[in-house]
């Protein structure tokens, strides 16, 4: 396929070996692997012959994404799309996410990581806007900045702060607002504290 494809002769890299295209910049208008990619955007393949890595020249919708022109995307082996940066607001997973966030996705199609474009609760938790936030591959909350103070598990973390929490749902890391005491561990207000997935201190710094 990819011999066929509309490059400029100057910009055309092959792999070692190889007469698959690694690289090149388009000469018109093509659609690949149907999505219409525009003159001049520099197409980048696997050695499968693949779409992997492009910069866009143009707006370009990519499902029911448009990455923004002058931008990055990236694609798994199986075409799903990785990454690109939105040009534009967007609802993603039910997720509302900033004009010129970098998008990120698990290869389950689901949402990995986003900017938040503006504050909003998400399975509880106080999410500050225009921050990342990033879920596991089956759409439970990994890691957050809090908009307020918030308690998870109860252990009642900062606000404006970096949340992380573990896949069984369980708080993995924050900043503590209050001092907190679990068996004979002690960990004050204000230092990081980590915990393992059974709840556990393992870390106060």
């Amino acid at each position: 396929m990819t011999v066929e494809i509309p490059c400029r002769a100057d910009s055309i890299l092959r792999f070692p070996g190889s007469s698959v295209i690694k690289s090149c910049v388009l000469s018109e208008d093509f659609h690949i692997q149907g999505i219409l990619f525009k003159k001049g955007s520099i197409i980048g393949f696997d050695e499968a012959g693949r779409l992997w890595r492009c910069n866009v020249s143009e707006d370009t919708a990519i499902g029911l994404l448009t990455c923004k022109a002058g931008s990055e995307v990236e694609f798994f082996p199986g075409g799903g799309i990785q990454s690109c940066v939105v040009s534009g607001e967007t609802m993603i997973d039910g997720v509302p996410t900033a004009a010129g966030s970098l998008v990120m996705f698990h290869e389950n199609g689901r949402l990995f990581k986003c900017d938040l474009s503006r504050n909003l609760t998400i399975q509880g938790i106080p999410v500050l806007a225009q921050t990342d936030i990033c879920f596991f591959d089956k759409g439970r909350i990994s890691a957050c900045t809090l908009s307020k103070d918030h308690s998870v598990h109860g252990i009642l973390c900062r606000a404006g702060t970096r949340v992380w929490i573990h896949g069984n749902g369980k708080l993995a890391a924050c900043t503590l607002r209050n001092e907190v005491k679990i068996g004979k561990a002690a960990c004050r207000a204000g230092a990081f504290a980590v915990f393992d997935e059974n709840g556990s201190l393992i870390h106060c710094g």
